[in-house]
């Protein structure tokens, strides 16, 4: 009998034992790991509510004390109207958002830009409702945090004047806007580290849009579409490598040595001149190619292959077999991949191809996407025909 309460005394001190370590284990442990993400410094704490929304990080922030105001130093600023949406809601909910949502949402903006405190790396603000009456001030606002990211989608109502005060903001380094109207202001001095430019559903003019490009001594990649109000594009710039345009313009001048893809695709518009380079009277392409030395791909539409618009296309001048003894031979040797939109079957288009195919010594594919009304049974005996410098060089024809 002592024996058995011996052992069973034995088994209730290691009972308690364990007990005891596995607390002295757990809890501690658990108090130094709250301590350690409590005390971290307050730059590393905004940097992690940075993941978050503002609102999420405005509700992550009252959870305790140690976190609380931690939002208004973050380095990133996210405002999304969808918050105030359901999940689950479908896409018609936002031409039903409520008023209060609405307000809602512009008190966040206010508070969120007037309380955060000292500069910002990145702003990105993103809504379907108009927003026309706060947009100055969120603006200005904006302005004294000097970002160097920002992009602006509020894609409702009337298009957004960008204030003067934006284009102060000399830090900028990426710069995307959509719905909104740009006009320089006369003491403009430049972006001079803007990196990215990205203007999407805009209004401007000649000079503006000209001046803001040419100002930007860094720039390297560029987006143009959509756009009303410009007729004549200068692209002046000498470290641009990527250059996407999309819309309706007459003429466009080029000067990008460093260009490697380039993408323009021009819409239909009621006159459309052959577009020239440098001043020149010649097609923009016909010239252009000389000063692409280092492009890699090209892509572009079938109104450029032409000087004439679609609805005349059977009537066109022949542009690209005319004066080809005056261009001197360009230097195409990086170009790998051409893609024609909106082909036609015409003898300038198949000329063009004709010089793609001379011009290019690393060339691999020549996508050809063809008018889906057009017969291109003679067409496509010339295009086979045709002799290619490059031995890699394939013609691929898809009708659109």
């Amino acid at each position: 009998m002592v024996e058995a309460g011996s052992v069973h005394f034995r088994k209730r001190l290691n009972f308690e034992a364990m007990s005891s370590v596995k607390k002295a284990n757990v809890t501690p442990t658990f108090a130094v790991t709250s301590d350690r993400i409590s005390s971290l410094p307050l730059e590393l704490k905004g940097k992690i509510l940075s993941k978050l929304n503002v609102e999420e990080a405005v509700r992550a922030s009252v959870l305790s004390s140690a976190w609380r105001n931690v939002w208004t130093i973050m380095p990133r600023m996210c405002l999304n109207e969808r918050s105030f949406v359901s999940p689950d809601a479908p896409a018609s909910a936002f031409s039903r958002f409520p008023l209060s949502g609405q307000s809602k949402f512009i008190t966040l903006v206010d508070l969120a830009l007037s309380l955060h405190k000292g500069s910002l790396d990145s702003f990105t603000i993103w809504g379907k409702q108009n927003y026309n009456d706060v947009f100055p001030r969120w603006m200005y606002m904006l302005s004294a945090k000097r970002p160097r990211f920002i992009i602006i989608e509020l894609i409702s109502g009337p298009k957004h004047k960008i204030p003067s005060n934006i284009f102060s903001i000399s830090e900028l380094k990426y710069l995307c806007l959509r719905n909104c109207i740009i006009n320089l202001p006369k003491d403009f001095e430049g972006f001079k580290h803007l990196a990215c430019l990205n203007l999407t559903y805009f209004s401007s003019t000649d000079s503006s849009i000209n001046r803001l490009i040419s100002s930007c001594s860094l720039l390297h990649k560029l987006h143009l579409k959509f756009f009303e109000g410009i007729k004549y594009l200068n692209i002046h710039a000498e470290e641009l490598q990527f250059l996407e345009v999309e819309g309706k313009f007459e003429e466009v001048l080029l000067h990008a040595p460093k260009l490697v893809r380039v993408h323009l695709i021009l819409t239909k518009t009621k006159s459309h001149r052959s577009v020239p380079v440098e001043g020149d009277r010649k097609s923009y392409l016909k010239q252009a190619f000389g000063s692409l030395a280092r492009i890699k791909e090209l892509n572009i539409s079938g109104p450029f292959l032409t000087s004439c618009p679609r609805d005349e296309a059977y009537s066109r001048e022949r542009i690209w077999d005319q004066d080809q003894t005056e261009i001197e031979k360009p230097t195409l040797d990086h170009l790998k991949t051409v893609t024609l939109d909106g082909f036609c079957g015409l003898a300038c288009e198949v000329s063009l191809v004709e010089l793609l195919l001379s011009w290019a010594p690393a060339l691999e594919e020549m996508k050809i996407h063809v008018d889906g009304e057009s017969c291109l049974c003679n067409p496509i005996t010339k295009l086979l025909a045709l002799p290619r410098t490059s031995a890699k060089a394939k013609i691929i024809l898809t009708r659109i």
